[in-house]
């Protein structure tokens, strides 16, 4: 299957299995800081909750080269996470979120920037957001099943 292919059936996928919950806004109460975990160089746990119902944000690298990447994740004004990944060409960074609550995703290359945000909801299992990033630039589909 070539890239082009695997593009557009994922960008399908995501937007097939878009249900109810888009668009629900949680409220975070607290001051406390998010705690990163790092359970792998390709994958980081953000703050503290149920790694089953965590819901995941995935920059992947769709390009036919390496691609540096900028990601910043902020929750509640505050920078939860911020870090540049080096990623090979068909390769992916992996961040779960654990806490309920709107994030704001900014991921940033040299062929564009991303702003969007992130719903950790209360009631979805599953939740995915991914930004696809080539040298077309960036693309971010949205999915969770209720």
């Amino acid at each position: 299957m070539d890239r082009r292919t695997l593009i557009g059936l994922t960008a399908g996928v995501g937007i097939t299995t878009v249900a109810g919950c888009l668009g629900t806004v949680s409220d975070a109460t607290g001051s406390e800081t998010e705690e990163t975990e790092e359970p792998s160089p390709d994958h980081l746990v953000v703050g503290n909750g149920d790694a089953e119902d965590g819901t995941d944000v995935i920059v992947r690298n769709a390009g036919p080269e390496e691609r540096t990447v900028g990601i910043e994740l902020r929750r509640d004004g505050e920078t939860a996470l911020e870090r540049t990944e080096t990623l090979p060409s068909e390769d992916a960074f992996e961040i779960t979120l654990l806490e309920t609550g709107t994030y704001d995703l900014i991921v940033e290359t040299d062929t564009g920037r991303s702003e969007t945000s992130v719903t950790q909801p209360t009631d979805c299992a599953d939740a995915r957001t991914e930004i696809i990033v080539s040298e077309y630039g960036l693309e971010t589909t949205t999915a969770s099943s209720c």
